[in-house]
């Protein structure tokens, strides 16, 4: 692998090239742009996979001029692309967890949480942990991994120019991510909000009772309950989520 990388000058820019999408594509991406890995590994990781993937596609033949600059602003533009997509997984998991802790009244109980690097609330933290190992136990850092290598199948080193056809994939995507956020939450949500509205009846007809005390109790109780019990539901939309993410992808990158 090594005695054919520095042969000749169309190499080395090659090998540059493929770099370049893998480094912005890593460090953008959902898991290994985690502040809890050392840079070392990242740096580590992504020379790695641009080895493998330069024995793939050393044979490309790229311009040798001034062009060089435009092929290596469009494989940062590519890496970064790809690498927002996988984070948008997460990035809607999150929304739903925030509107559950709201629903929960526990929104302003946060901590600090390392794998964001910011306060988060509790049931973020717990939710997201879960979609992790989720993540990894459906096989999700191979979607990671090899989402890069069908980017150079779909987007060759060598093209100069974007067709941009995908923007509208992009919106839409973004679109979804509200959907599916509301849908990760809906249980909870839905179910605290007939709890408050039974309680709001019940004071009505019963003015000695204290609901506003009572309420707190009661709509935790029955919040987590429901958290609970919603779990399946809840990992049957984390593996949507995954495959989603894949076919959006896909058509992405195509539509470059």
């Amino acid at each position: 692998m090594f005695q054919n990388l520095f042969m000749n000058e169309s190499y080395v820019i090659v090998y540059v090239l493929i770099l370049i999408r893998v480094t912005s594509y890593l460090l953008s991406s959902s898991i290994f742009n985690s502040s809890q890995i050392p840079a070392p590994l990242k740096i580590l990781f992504s020379l790695i996979i641009s080895l493998v993937a330069f024995e793939a596609y050393k044979n490309t033949s790229v311009p040798l001029d001034s062009l060089i600059i435009i092929l290596a602003a469009k494989e940062v533009f590519l890496g970064v692309c790809l690498g927002m997509l996988t984070r948008f997984f997460f990035y809607a998991l999150n929304m739903a967890s925030e509107l559950t802790s709201q629903a929960l009244g526990l929104g302003s109980a946060s901590v600090y949480n390392p794998l964001s690097g910011i306060n988060s609330s509790l049931i973020e933290q717990f939710q997201g942990t879960l979609a992790i190992l989720i993540f990894f136990a459906v096989q999700g850092h191979h979607l990671v991994v090899s989402a890069v290598f069908q980017s150079f199948e779909l987007v060759s080193i060598s093209q100069m120019t974007l067709k941009f056809n995908g923007l509208g994939e992009f919106v839409r995507w973004c679109q979804m991510l509200f959907e599916i956020a509301l849908k990760v939450a809906a249980p909870i949500v839905s179910s605290l909000f007939l709890v408050n509205l039974g309680m709001g009846i019940l004071g009505r007809a019963v003015p000695q009772i204290n609901v506003f005390v009572t309420s707190f109790q009661v709509t935790i109780v029955v919040g987590f309950l429901i958290l609970f019990v919603s779990m399946p539901l809840y990992i049957n939309e984390v593996v949507h989520i995954l495959d989603l993410t894949q076919s959006q992808m896909n058509k992405l990158m195509g539509s470059f």
